[in-house]
């Protein structure tokens, strides 16, 4: 998949107008035994919230690494991009924590480019 902040853009829009519908979708069935739909329902409320976290963290990542391909932004940015991305649900918040470079227990692999 290659991508560009446009396009980035639009997902993130269409993400937020899926989990606006979702919110009126209701359940006949309200019995608490064997309820599938229950079960789906909250399934599908949880991937919702991951779908929405996965589309505004690649958003907001301006580089290219590993399954996150961009046309935009062809390479990859170690030195600004080096980290975990942390979301928030508070007004889609972003934060990030630093990749630990030195391994607790085991010899670390350094960073490098992947090339096919």
């Amino acid at each position: 998949m290659f991508r560009t902040q446009e396009i980035l853009d639009q997902g993130v829009a269409k993400v937020l107008k899926l989990r606006e519908r979702l919110q009126n979708a209701r359940l006949r069935d309200h019995s608490k035994v064997f309820n599938t739909a229950r079960i789906e329902a909250f399934e599908t409320e949880n991937l919702m919230e991951v779908a929405l976290a996965t589309v505004v963290s690649a958003a907001a990542r301006h580089e290219s690494r590993g399954a996150h391909s961009r046309v935009d932004y062809p390479e990859r940015d170690d030195l600004q991009w080096l980290k975990h991305t942390l979301y928030s649900r508070d007004a889609h918040r972003l934060d990030y924590k630093p990749v630990r470079m030195k391994p607790l227990t085991v010899d670390s692999f350094p960073p490098k480019k992947r090339v096919y």
